[in-house]
């Protein structure tokens, strides 16, 4: 659990979880970002919520947009019983803030900007802003004593990443004081970092601000520069005034913003040394079913399976199954990430493939074996990974290669 540093009580959490997800889609068809399934029995967002929690934070808010009610619903079922020991007398609380009636949130600055008034209206000293779509695990009391003790105004969490795959981020230069001297959003030529010059430092899209700093800087820069952005709007003003500084995180952390990110830190999970969030008993990641409703099968080896996932004499290697799919006689998966209440045929073979939730694939089929034929039917990922759909007439048809750069 946290290292606690008292700041805790000081500071007001912000968790962004509005974005739409776009290059996740057919992922969020349905549903937005933070709430897609993961790892079998979690929700994107359980990684930031539980590092929240586990941070010692207990004033919380979630910016929530894009179906946001499938998000508020599941925060409700399955997190209400751990703020049970909230005291709301003393202003502990989660809740989710939808933009006010008639609005939108513009950007990640103007979310912020819409609930001002929560901040100004605080006692506390400090605000953290996270984004709710990544995975990690993060003590945030640690990154509240480096901003506490810097005397800056803004604080940013950045971790070491592999140059080459830096320019679909937030690039971050700083000296050896750890004194931010420039940043750059998805930068094509990002700056190396003078120790490795095969690694850049980019920022987490973690923040620790003083209070009267940011709502000074939101009130000034109210009407933005068209993006409505912290990256692009808000940040660069603390930087330009000499006031920002940086934590650098030395854990495991990965954007999911692309469905091949997605499909590739899925299976780190089954990686040792990486990161653990079904067994770690010091920093437990919480959701709805549980870390722990995993069953263990004599026809999956190096896997995780949900308890209430169905595996019939079926062959299960190096994959994912979530709760309430189920896998029929003959079966074979390889690399494979199977969403809730998918359903797999006998005699399917599947490799390098997201099945999506309620997804139906059909006895004898072959997946991932042609990525070319499967274009015909399926999406498939810059990487090559085939993404099985569940079939609605209803929803538009998702392309069928996702051809952005993550």
């Amino acid at each position: 659990m946290s290292s606690s540093t008292h700041l805790e009580n000081k500071t007001l959490t912000f968790i962004l979880a509005g974005g739409e997800g776009e290059r996740l889609y057919p992922l969020t068809a349905d549903q937005p970002k933070p709430a897609v399934p993961f790892g079998g029995v979690f929700r994107i967002i359980d990684f930031t919520l539980s590092n929240v929690l586990n941070s010692g934070l207990r004033r919380i808010y979630m910016l929530t947009q894009y179906k946001h009610e499938r998000l508020h619903s599941y925060v409700r079922e399955g997190w209400s019983q751990l703020c049970n020991e909230f005291r709301q007398d003393c202003g502990e609380d989660m809740m989710c803030l939808p933009p006010s009636s008639g609005k939108r949130y513009r950007g990640t600055a103007d979310a912020v900007y819409q609930n001002l008034d929560t901040i100004e209206k605080s006692s506390a000293e400090y605000v953290l802003i996270a984004s709710g779509d990544q995975v990690y695990h993060m003590d945030y009391g640690e990154l509240l004593l480096r901003h506490a003790t810097s005397g800056a105004d803004l604080t940013m969490a950045a971790v070491s990443h592999p140059a080459g795959k830096a320019p679909s981020l937030g690039v971050i230069e700083a000296d050896s004081d750890g004194r931010i001297l420039g940043f750059a959003e998805k930068p094509s030529s990002p700056q190396p970092l003078p120790s490795n010059p095969g690694q850049a430092l980019v920022s987490m899209g973690v923040y620790v601000f003083g209070k009267e700093a940011l709502v000074r800087a939101l009130r000034k820069n109210a009407d933005f520069d068209n993006s409505h952005d912290f990256a692009k709007d808000i940040l660069p003003v603390f930087i330009r005034a000499g006031s920002a500084v940086v934590f650098q995180f030395g854990g495991y952390w990965r954007n999911v913003g692309t469905l091949d990110l997605y499909y590739e830190t899925n299976l780190d999970l089954l990686l040792a040394g990486t990161l653990d969030p079904y067994e770690n008993a010091a920093w437990p990641t919480h959701t709805l079913g549980g870390p722990k409703s995993l069953q263990r099968s004599w026809f999956a080896s190096e896997s995780r399976v949900s308890l209430d996932a169905t595996l019939n004499a079926c062959e299960v290697w190096m994959s994912i199954v979530s709760a309430g799919s189920r896998i029929d006689v003959g079966a074979e998966l390889e690399a494979a990430i199977v969403l809730p209440g998918a359903h797999i045929g006998s005699g399917a073979k599947i490799r390098k493939a997201i099945v999506t939730e309620n997804a139906v694939v059909s006895p004898n089929a072959r997946i991932g074996y042609d990525v070319e034929a499967d274009r015909f039917q399926f999406p498939v990922s810059k990487n090559g990974i085939v993404i099985v759909e569940a079939p609605d007439p209803a929803r538009k048809r998702a392309p069928r290669q996702t051809s952005r750069l993550p």
